[in-house]
Order: structure tokens, then sequence, then C-alpha cells
């Protein structure tokens, strides 16, 4: 870090600001993860992907001059080829030899029909045995490949690249899960252990008698994106994009840009939100890649990755944009509440509209005794989550009242407090400054009483204190949260993506994918996913454009061969696979027959397990491959 030349923090993590989160005071350097601050998983992903996008800007001008296309040896047609299986099986190290017996397993499979060549190794996914199986394709004439090791979520596409290195075709490959479905369920059983791995592996080969080359298909990718959201999230993901040197078209409901920034000033840190939000719409205007439609309004979205078609309005006309890729910073809105008289009695207003009022509290009275409630319909049995920003704002609000008014009387009604991170120090920043918290239960909520509609006291029972306390307060701020827009339904509806029971879009893995959707050249950012801090957005929005990228940077998409097909003399128009599949991969062709879009299908099968007919088949999952499974186990128990 000292050769670098990065400042850190006083607390020896990467010095950055809440606006610029990726930054490092090194140009060129950039941070990503739990080097900037303590965070999970999912933020410390999210966060590497922003930092490959801030790279990805900078090298803009260079971008595809250093591409090596990979070649590959021509692929061996096995058609007319007696069948000669290789086998190897994987010690894992102790994870599966630790209890299953890995050389009986390969010995019991070794006369199996069709297997010419069986082994074991200590890790077959290591280089060196992965050169290993290339040889033996090569000595022994394999043309089918079986290996026995752990999850083929994982390990799969290594095994299926090293066939296509080795000349085979990729789908000419069977993993065996003899780790997770033997060694690690059945640790205490080794014996019995084993004569699974061995019943799996027999499977395994039994099904490879059936296996096919496959071929799949490339389609061209339009280079350009389209997002849906003006506020902080799409503005921030725009830029980068524009930056990298793509096309963007945005789309804002609403007639300006900037989302739920117009109701803040600024960060716990003092950064003027006004100031940077200004300056953030400005570069988007100015920006030649990019289009801006105001005032405009989605009504269909359809196609697939790499060509999608999107249509909306705009002042009363229809208006339809063509892309690659999308983006959705839709955001989510401020919530509403008709809690402790709110709307009812004078003086009682929320987090939000005190924001707008602090910088004209000139005006008013000094000394004034302000109450703050937290958690106001939020982490409740209708809205159980937590919008994260309360407590900061809540504490932001108060040292802000304490500045421009030192005898100000505040006190903040909590549940929990939730300034987490580096926040905490604001924390302790207003309880030094004479900010005083109380904490009351979820069941025993503040009650509040006025005098002629007009606010005079707050009355709390705390846990910490033997009797209640009652606070003759001049005003009652409440702490909101932050709720899902109406509009991602309907959304989610024209893209199949998922909401959660909250109304927040669901990303396809917590972890792995974070802004990534099930639906493929899909991704989404900022609060339209869940109530999140400022540079939480940033960041994620950056991630969100990385991803973009990834889909935007080629000319052509390769869509694997293991899709569903359909066999129009058997269809029977029922439409059934049109209703169940997730993904809308099913459509009407002009016979009106099942037909499947490729690029669209995911390879669930589902449509497949539904037809009525059997008209359906998932390649490389076909159903005479799963009867010679199930056929070849019974003849094992009938031999036990």
């Amino acid at each position: 870090i000292r050769r670098l030349g990065i400042e850190m923090n006083s607390y020896g993590f990467c010095l950055t600001d809440r606006l610029n989160p990726l930054m490092t005071s090194k140009p060129g350097v950039f941070v990503g993860g739990a080097f900037q601050e303590p965070k999970d998983i999912p933020e410390t992903v999210m966060q590497a992907s922003a930092a490959a996008s801030m790279a990805m800007e900078l090298l803009a001008p260079s971008k595809n001059t250093m591409i090596k296309t990979r070649d590959y040896p021509q692929e061996h047609d096995v058609s007319d080829e007696k069948l000669r299986i290789g086998v190897f099986v994987c010690h894992c190290g102790i994870n599966i030899a630790g209890t299953v017996d890995v050389e009986i397993v390969t010995e019991s499979i070794r006369n199996e029909p069709g297997v010419v060549f069986a082994s074991h190794t200590m890790y077959t996914c290591s280089n060196a045995s992965l050169s290993d199986i290339k040889e033996m394709i090569t000595l022994h004439r394999l043309n089918r490949v079986v290996v026995a090791s752990c999850t083929p979520r994982t390990h799969e596409p290594i095994f299926r690249e090293t066939l296509r290195e080795a000349g085979l075709n990729p789908y000419l490959f069977e993993l065996s899960n003899i780790r997770d479905q033997c060694s690690w369920v059945h640790s205490d059983e080794p014996e019995s252990a084993t004569d699974k791995a061995i019943e799996l592996v027999k499977m395994s080969i039994s099904r490879a008698y059936h296996l096919l080359p496959l071929e799949g298909d490339r389609i061209p990718i339009r280079q350009n994106a389209i997002i849906f959201g003006g506020g902080v999230s799409g503005l921030t993901a725009a830029l980068s994009l524009a930056e990298q040197g793509y096309d963007v078209d945005l789309i804002e409901k609403s007639s300006k840009l900037g989302g739920n920034l117009e109701f803040i000033n600024s960060t716990l840190e003092n950064e003027s939100i006004a100031d940077y939000i200004k300056l953030l719409i400005e570069n988007v205007n100015k920006q030649r890649n990019i289009d801006v439609y105001l005032d405009s309004e989605i009504t269909s979205v359809t196609g697939h990755i790499g060509d999608f078609k999107v249509k909306f309005h705009k002042e009363g006309k229809s208006k339809e944009l063509m892309c690659g890729s999308i983006i959705i910073a839709t955001g989510a809105k401020p919530a509403t509440t008709n809690e402790y008289s709110y709307g009812i009695v004078k003086n009682i207003m929320t987090q939000i509209e005190l924001e707008k009022m602090l910088p004209k509290k000139k005006s008013e009275p000094k000394s004034q005794t302000w109450v703050m409630i937290q958690c106001v319909g939020s982490r409740t049995p209708e809205r159980s989550y937590c919008s994260r920003i309360c407590c900061s704002m809540a504490i932001k609000n108060a040292l802000k009242i304490k500045k421009s008014d030192p005898d100000a009387r505040i006190f903040i009604l909590y549940r929990d407090i939730r300034t987490y991170g580096f926040r905490e120090k604001y924390y302790r920043e207003a309880r030094k400054e004479g900010v005083i918290f109380i904490r009351f239960d979820e069941a025993n909520p503040p009650a509040v009483s006025d005098i002629d509609g007009v606010l005079s006291s707050v009355r709390v029972e705390s846990p910490d204190f033997p009797e209640p306390v009652v606070i003759e307060a001049d005003k009652l701020i409440l702490s909101t949260g932050v709720v899902a827009n109406e509009d991602n339904k309907k959304i989610s509806d024209m893209l199949k993506v998922p909401l959660n029971s909250n109304g927040f879009y669901v990303e396809a893995h917590m972890k792995l994918k974070p802004v990534d959707f099930t639906t493929e050249g899909i991704f989404l950012c900022g609060l339209a996913h869940s109530p999140k801090m400022i540079d939480e957005n940033i960041s994620q929005a950056k991630a969100a454009a990385a991803r973009a990228a990834s889909i935007l940077s080629k000319t052509h998409l390769e869509v694997g061969a293991q899709v569903s097909s359909v066999d129009q003399d058997k269809c029977i128009s029922c439409m059934t696979c049109l209703k169940v599949c997730p993904y809308g991969a099913p459509m009407l062709n002009y016979d009106h027959k099942a037909q499947i879009e490729k690029a669209k299908c995911m390879g669930c099968g589902i449509c497949a397990a539904e037809c009525p007919a059997r008209a359906i088949q998932l390649n490389h999952f076909r159903s005479d491959h799963f009867s010679s499974m199930i056929d070849n186990l019974f003849d094992v128990v009938e031999t036990v």
C-alpha cells in the first residue's frame, strides 16, 4: 500500500468518500471489497465489478486491441464409431476419498460395457489431471468421458472445455457427483457410500451411451444498452457505459432526472448532494453517447439477450428502441404513513420533510425540543425489512440541528440503532453533542398527544427506565423508510424477472450474481433492488454497467446447445409450455405449433416436464437418458 501511495483512514482502511466510493487517493487505482470498509459478500462482489467498470472506462480507447482468439482442434466425428468410454474418478483430497473407497469404485466400473479406460486421480480438475485426460482421449481414442467427482455447477464447464481442447464435442461428457451425493452426506457410512458411488458412476456410464454431439448457435448482439430510471443509479450506470464507448438510451417516467436525491441535502460526511447530482446530470446531458427520454412510460419489452425491443409512450406517441442489454434502475420512493397522528396534528413531519426544511431553519425559534421516532412503518409484519438509511439520516439531521442551535433538545426514540460501518462514529458524536437516545419495544410504541390539533408531548415506555418518559415536544420527526414502486410489478411481468414479497426486484444469486437476473442480459441496481445508502447505489450501478458491458463488448453471443426442442409432429398446440416457462422461451409459429427461442431458453426443462403430448425434449437431458439410468439402477438392485 505504501508503494502505491494510497491514503488510509483513521481505522486503517482505504480512504474514500461517499460520493466516489471506488476511487482511492491515487488516480487510476480503484478499491473493491473489505479493504475499503467492512462489508458482506454481496456488497464485496458488487464493488469488485464496479471497480472493474471504472478500469474499463479508463481503458476504453484501447478496447479490443489485444484480443486473441482461442483456436480449438477440429472436432472429431464420432457418429459412426463404437462406444469408447473413459472414466476418471477423483479423490478430491479427502473430500471424497476420506469416505468413499475410490480404488474400489474404479475397479468396479472398469469392465462395464463400453468402458475402455478407467483411472483415479487425486484432483481431477488440476491442470496436470486435465492434461492427462486429453492425453488419454487421444491414446485410447475415447469418444465419451465420464468424471466422478464433485458438483457440475462449478466443475462441468472445466471438463467440457478439456474435451473441446482434445477435439471432442463438449456434450459427450457426463459428470457423476459422488462428493455432494455420497461422501458428504454419508460420511459416517463409508461402505454404503462406496456402494452408492459405484451405482451412481454406473448410471452415469449408462447415460453416456446415449450422449450425442450438440452444436449451439451464434447470434448477433446489439452493442447498446437501455436503462430504466434516471435517478443516481441510472445516471451513474449510463455514464459508466457511455465512458466505455457504448450508446445508451435512458428512459425516465418523470419530467426530470435525479430521482430521490432531490429530497436529500448532504451525506453524513457533509458532502453536498445538490452539487453532486447537478454535476451528474450535466455530464449525462453533454455525453454524446447518451439519449435521455423524460416523461416516458414503458409499455412492452420483447426479445432476448443481445436483441431486446423496448416500446414506450412519450408525449402521447409510441416509440421503439432496440438494445443488447437492459439495466433496471427504477428506484423506490419514501414511505408514507398515517401513524403517530401524522397529517392530523401540526408540527409532525417525516425525515424527508425535515431535510427540505433544514436549509430554511433560520426562521425557526431557538431552543426547541425535537423528538424523532425510528422504524415508522418498517420492520413490521407488513413491511419486515430494515430501510438501512433511516438511522443515519436521523443522526445526520440531529447533528445539523445541534450545529445551528446548540441549545436544542433532541430525543431519538429507537428499537435498534443501525449506523453500520464507519457511520458508527456519527452515532457516538451525536451522543457527545447531547442527543438523547431512548429505546422502546415494538409491542409498546410511543404515544403522541396534542392540544387543539397542535403537538404537545410524546410519551415513551422504555425497558431501560422504571417509569414512562413524557417529552414536551415542539417538533416530531418520523423516520418512514423506503418502499418499492408500484410500477415494479408491471415491468417485472414484461421482463419475466422476479420480485420479492415487498415488491423489490430479486437478483439471480445474492452472492454469486448480485446484479444479474435469471433472465440473461438484464441487470439491476439501486433502490429498485433494495434500500441502500448512496455510496452503495453508486457502486451497484457501476457493477451493473460492468456486467452489461460484458455482453455489449461482443459482436456475437454463443448460445448453448442445452436447450429445449419441439417435435412439430407431436405438438398439439395446447400452449402449456407458453404458460409454464418462466423465461418466455416458447412461442407459437405460423402453424400454431410451439417453437423454442434458443437465446431465451435457460435449459430448466420445465416445458419438457409439463408437455402433455411429450412433444418437447431438453437437449442433453432427454427422456431416454434418464430411462437408461433408472434401468441400470434397477439392474444393480436386482443383482444385489
